[in-house]
């Protein structure tokens, strides 16, 4: 573990001079580039193995990769187009576009991790709806599309293992909520509504000024796909210890 922080350090490191060297313009594609790599791989080696361990160590069946591969291809690839239908943010326009862009750096190095999150991006017109594929979207999305894999092949197995010893239908049920509640949680749609809505009425706006902030969308935007993956993490630790109890139980009646 002390290795993977050193490493992460060093990364953070590159990423922070790669930022600076971003402000010649002439290197922007490229020290952009290198810096969210860098900035991206170093958190990813600050996750404990624990988590990796419970993600993985499922039975990797028919129903985790649908699962996967189906939340991985939402949050990806249709998030930008869903909000943007559901908002009426785009027009019709008879263009499909697809283009790869970056994000000036701030001044402030306190926005860091701000355009670390949203640069370099690749940036998807289609019929006029726009898509945007960001570093944070990408990470987070693979994140919780493993998470929820592993939720969802733990319900089968709980649901399996209940239906065998004929226990009650509320070990599956709680299960369920949760990661119902964890992919909620993370579109968060009443929350980005009321956000564009108080941008556009003064009155709310007067009244509830936090609505409309941008600690409110920050809020939104990431904390709450963030708060998702500790909803799913408990989640799925409660059902191991579930199962475990279960198998406990097959023991002891042997």
């Amino acid at each position: 573990m002390r290795t993977r922080i050193i490493i992460a350090i060093a990364l953070f490191l590159l990423s922070i001079i790669t930022y600076y060297a971003s402000f010649n313009r002439s290197l922007i594609f490229t020290t952009s580039a290198i810096s969210s790599l860098s900035f991206w791989f170093a958190v990813l080696l600050l996750i404990p193995n624990r988590f990796f361990k419970l993600v993985l160590n499922v039975k990797r069946a028919k129903a985790y990769w649908i699962s996967l591969g189906l939340y991985l291809f939402f949050h990806v690839t249709l998030y930008g187009f869903f909000y943007g239908i559901i908002l009426g943010l785009d027009i019709f326009i008879p263009v499909v576009t697809v283009n790869y862009g970056v994000g000036i750096p701030p001044s402030s190095i306190l926005l860091f991790p701000y355009w670390e999150s949203l640069s370099p991006a690749i940036n998807i017109i289609l019929l006029g709806y726009e898509d945007v594929i960001s570093p944070f979207i990408t990470f987070i999305g693979v994140i919780l599309a493993l998470l929820l894999a592993a939720n969802i092949e733990k319900i089968l197995e709980l649901k399996r293992e209940v239906s065998r010893r004929k226990a009650s239908a509320v070990l599956i049920g709680a299960p369920l909520i949760g990661v119902v509640s964890g992919t909620s949680c993370c579109l968060s749609l009443p929350s980005i509504i009321i956000y564009f809505v108080a941008l556009d009425l003064g009155v709310v706006f007067s009244v509830l000024p936090i609505l409309a902030s941008p600690v409110y969308f920050a809020f939104v935007w990431y904390g709450l796909p963030i708060g998702s993956v500790f909803l799913l993490l408990e989640n799925l630790i409660e059902m191991n210890k579930v199962l475990r109890k279960l198998s406990k139980r097959k023991c002891q009646v042997k």
